[in-house]
């Protein structure tokens, strides 16, 4: 038979038994607990990504459909740009076809022309410096509580080679006449053109 003392020391060796047991379960139960609530957070933050997820990728699909639908447009646009170009064309080669062709002078006879302008010119201002009575230059000024008067008439022709000047222009060589006639046509908008010379296209009035 059991004494006191042994029974005493059983039941508290099952108490201390009995507690750990309950500590240990304790602890598994706030483990479980735990494991759970990370679980749980888990869950919620993952579903939280894909909703994200989720609406970038509507978003994304709706620039895309836009881009889409832009291209689209664009595309009709081109298209119609084109069949406007097309229509255009056509209308202005048929105005070509319509404008007459301008008149073409020859190059030689477009210097020769140039040569007997400028001879004309030049002989035109010879003969008026030939016949003019000249320059009279008078000065009058006080220098020193003394009036200075200075008085001069000059003759041009006494001056200048105007023999010279109507020679030399029967030496303007066909270079320089070429270079000076060059798109003369085009920039005066003269209603012909110089073959060789000045073949740009004249503008429509």
């Amino acid at each position: 038979m059991q004494s006191v003392q042994e029974s005493k020391q059983e039941l508290e060796a099952a108490i201390r038994y009995a507690e750990n047991a309950i500590s240990s379960a304790q602890g598994t139960i706030e483990s479980m607990e735990f494991r759970q609530e990370m679980a749980q957070k888990n869950y919620q933050e993952q579903t939280g990504r894909e909703e994200a997820l989720t609406k970038q990728v509507q978003e994304l699909e709706s620039k895309v459909q836009g881009q889409y639908d832009d291209i689209v447009m664009l595309e009709r646009e081109v298209a119609n740009l084109k069949e406007c170009l097309k229509i255009e064309t056509a209308a202005l080669e048929r105005i070509r076809e319509d404008i007459p062709t301008m008149p073409v002078i020859p190059k030689a006879v477009a210097i020769a022309i140039f040569r007997e302008g400028v001879a004309h010119g030049v002989a035109n201002a010879c003969d008026e410096i030939d016949n003019d009575a000249g320059i009279s230059i008078e000065e009058s000024e006080y220098v020193g509580g003394f009036e200075v008067s200075f008085s001069r008439h000059i003759d041009l022709s006494d001056h200048l080679d105007l023999d010279w000047m109507r020679d030399k222009v029967g030496d303007y060589d066909e270079a320089s006449v070429i270079e000076a006639l060059k798109n003369l046509c085009a920039d005066k908008e003269f209603e012909c053109r110089i073959h060789g010379v000045d073949d740009q296209e004249q503008k429509v009035n």
